[in-house]
């Protein structure tokens, strides 16, 4: 966590690079400053119709977020409007917090016309996030950016199904071991999933719950906890947060993870260079014949996830599939067990009292299903484990 002093170092320094902007325009809600006369190149915007574009992107995801959540962006104290600022800077947008101006990268912002929307979105709900008392009330505990990042990454495929960087979406998939809290903009495959999977009804926001979570007490961890439990029944297995990441684990290998009980949330998430964002879960695939042993082992972090495929062939049928998964001690784990034929899902079981071992055995009946996929998460707590898989 930053300390104010750092921060108004940092904002000094910033302060210091920031060029004169001698062209600005005003919409409802922003005003907006550039330059084409700056001697540092990198600053400079010669199109203004970039700008008035932008504007148009800023007042439409203000409108956006009013109606999904009630509560207007923040505006610092004794003004009336966000000042948004095109000039060099490191990446391509920044929201400083809290009373700052949004910064846009101008370079970027000539070049790379697939970042525009989206992180206009982005920045613009880092001042919903202030409006909800993030760093306006309650000063932020690492690790915080699976939160802040995450969900403001959230934000702009919520509002234009696009993201300005593929990575947002790919990097949980291709390292699905990562902690959830460890992840920055790269959480934000997790914050669809939960806004698609507790949305029970068509008009139920449940980002704006967690918001609202949040803003009682300033802890993130407990809000998403607190948020969770609030859309399922006491009763049931998926209302814990271990559980619910166990639930998200399985979707990710399905596939699912954009759909909710009300039907598909999320279409497609185009990347900025306007290309359909398809990620696959990276997975350990295992060939079993009648006969063949696998013996296997690793460790799973904590809100993170492992999975392996059985792949069993033509000798496997009406064999015996014996599958044993050994947790180490003082180790805390979720087991999620999907059968599949021909890489199509048939069924799925989660033993979700399990917390450190589980023993699976089953006749295999290739007309029914030609692969196992197990998948090993960790419930906050993850920890080393053995993994072995036989067909006798």
């Amino acid at each position: 966590m930053l300390e104010q002093a750092q921060r108004d170092d940092i904002e000094a320094d910033m302060d210091a690079d920031t060029p004169t902007f001698e062209n600005s325009t005003e919409t409802a809600h922003f005003i907006l400053r550039w330059t084409n006369k700056s001697a540092h190149a990198a600053d400079n915007i010669a199109d203004a119709s970039i700008v008035t574009e932008t504007g148009g992107f800023l007042e439409d995801a203000w409108s956006v977020y009013v109606s999904a959540f009630g509560r207007k962006p923040y505006v610092a104290v004794g003004k009336t409007k966000i000042e948004v600022l095109f000039q060099d800077i490191s990446g391509y947008g920044v929201a400083s917090p809290p009373d700052g101006p949004i910064q846009f990268d101008a370079q970027s912002w000539v070049t790379i016309p697939g970042i525009r929307r989206p992180t206009s979105a982005h920045e613009l709900f880092h001042k919903l996030q202030y409006a909800f008392g993030y760093r306006t009330k309650w000063d932020p505990v690492a690790p915080y950016k699976w939160f802040s990042e995450g969900s403001a990454a959230w934000a702009e495929v919520f509002r234009w199904s696009r993201v300005s960087a593929d990575y947002k979406v790919q990097d949980l998939f291709q390292n699905p071991d990562f902690n959830l809290y460890d992840a920055s903009y790269s959480a934000l495959p997790f914050w669809v999933f939960f806004e698609a999977r507790q949305k029970s009804t068509p008009l139920d926001q449940p980002m704006r719950n967690y918001l609202h979570r949040y803003e009682s007490h300033g802890k993130e961890e407990q809000a998403l906890a607190e948020a969770i439990g609030d859309e399922w029944p006491p009763n049931n297995v998926y209302g814990t947060l271990p559980h619910f990441f166990a639930l998200f684990a399985r979707e990710r290998w399905l596939g699912a993870w954009k759909v909710g009980p009300t039907g598909s949330v999320y279409g497609n998430i185009l990347g900025p260079a306007n290309k359909v964002l398809a990620p696959s879960t990276l997975i350990v695939a295992v060939p079993l014949e009648d006969g063949d042993t696998y013996l296997g082992a690793g460790s799973v972090s904590g809100l993170g996830s492992d999975y392996y495929r059985f792949d069993l062939g033509a000798t496997a049928a009406a064999q015996t599939m014996n599958v044993v998964v050994d947790g180490a001690t003082g180790g805390d784990f979720s087991y999620y067990l999907i059968w599949q034929k021909a890489g199509k899902w048939k069924r799925a079981s989660f033993p979700f009292a399990t917390k450190t071992d589980l023993a699976h055995s089953e006749t295999i009946d290739l007309a029914q299903a030609d692969q196992l996929v197990i998948a090993i998460s960790g419930r906050g707590k993850g920890g080393a484990y053995s993994i072995k898989a036989s067909v006798a």
